[in-house]
């Protein structure tokens, strides 16, 4: 057993990569960019992707979400491939399992905080009503209780992201994926968040994984890998869950 999934093993595994392969191809050649991929999230931690810029830990993201389908391999949740499941089960998988928060907030400009929050809620065709009353259940959560009436354009880049978490915890998916939700924050403001990721992820059993380049947010986290010439290798383990 791999030293990436040997601490793994004893913990329940939410969901996993098994020997998966992404590629792209340009004009002038073909980029490898998960070869042969293994990673095990287990259920209720945080764990951290890091790797140099560029190395496909976005792509790996959005292989685990559900959002693009790898050359080879499985991602198996639940014990189930999710890319050799009916039609309609990845979009189920998505918007029931899944939650997910960007660099760059992707909240809608003309929405307030409150709206932004609620969308994927009422997306899945949820009562109004209801997703009104856990949209501002979680900007309270998140800090924002006085902020929830505000557009993105009268928060700062801390309150934004904010709103993102609490957005992407609407529809209480089992795994939050974050791709370098600190990237535009200052440190002050980069460890707020963490902070608050902990504070979630103890008060609500949720598991999250983040994608950072930043060795202080890493140094926060349950447990970090490493994407290194598309294979993931375990850089620190501290599996106390």
């Amino acid at each position: 057993m791999s030293d990436l999934n040997l601490a793994a093993s004893e913990q329940k595994c939410l969901i996993e990569a098994v020997d998966v392969d992404k590629s792209y191809s340009t004009p002038r050649e073909v980029i490898h960019v998960l070869t042969q991929a293994n990673l095990k999230v287990l259920s209720g931690e945080v764990l951290g992707i890091v790797g140099a810029s560029g190395v496909g830990k976005s792509t790996l993201l959005h292989v685990l979400g559900g959002l693009d389908k790898p050359m080879a391999g499985s991602i198996l949740f639940q014990g189930k491939d999710i890319y050799k499941q009916s039609n309609g089960y990845l979009e189920n998988f998505r918007n029931g399992h899944i939650g997910f928060v960007f660099q760059f907030f992707n909240l809608l400009p003309d929405f307030t905080a409150l709206e932004n929050a609620m969308l994927p809620a009422l997306i899945r065709n949820q009562d109004s009503h209801l997703a009104k009353e856990r949209a501002e259940y979680l900007l309270c959560e998140v800090g924002m209780k006085d902020r929830m009436h505000h557009k993105p354009s009268e928060l700062s880049g801390g309150e934004s992201q904010r709103v993102a978490l609490a957005r992407g915890l609407i529809n209480q998916p089992d795994l939050l994926l974050a791709d370098e939700p600190t990237g535009n924050l200052d440190n002050h403001a980069s460890d707020q968040l963490i902070e608050l990721i902990r504070k979630l992820n103890q008060e609500f059993d949720q598991t999250f994984v983040i994608v950072t380049h930043s060795q202080r947010v890493a140094g926060q986290l349950d447990r970090v890998v490493e994407l290194v010439d598309g294979k993931l290798s375990a850089i620190r383990q501290n599996l106390v869950l």
